[in-house]
């Protein structure tokens, strides 16, 4: 019954250690390209170079288009992330991807199209 005991010390500075200190590391600039995978080309973008920003709580998006678009973000530890955002237009983007070590992938449907999102951290 009691020879676990020794763990109790390690669950408790884990547990202390605030969510915000996992997500920091995911924090930080990635680039690279979005790729078309379903929609038309005629309507929609077939490739081009983008930008995001991952800080506490906002994902910041940059393609030739919008500059500096920021949603709202939820990152998992485990890099992970599904998130649903409908602007006051009533226009609806769903991004869910991860993070893994410097790259993050990402599919991203703003319909009719969908892109595949490759970025590697810059910073």
């Amino acid at each position: 019954m009691y020879k676990h005991l020794w763990m109790l010390p390690l669950i408790a500075a884990v547990a202390a250690i605030p969510p915000k200190a996992f997500g920091d590391a995911f924090d930080g600039t990635y680039e690279g390209a979005r790729v078309l995978t379903k929609g038309n080309p005629s309507s929609c973008i077939q490739q081009e170079n983008v930008s995001v920003t991952i800080a506490p709580g906002t994902l910041t998006f940059t393609d030739s288009k919008l500059k500096n678009f920021t949603v709202g973000f939820n990152l998992h530890l485990d890099g992970s992330f599904n998130q649903f955002h409908v602007d006051v237009g009533g226009s609806v983007v769903d991004i869910r991807g991860r993070v893994v070590g410097n790259v993050l992938d990402a599919d991203v449907t703003n319909a009719p199209c969908e892109h595949h999102w490759h970025l590697e951290k810059r910073d």
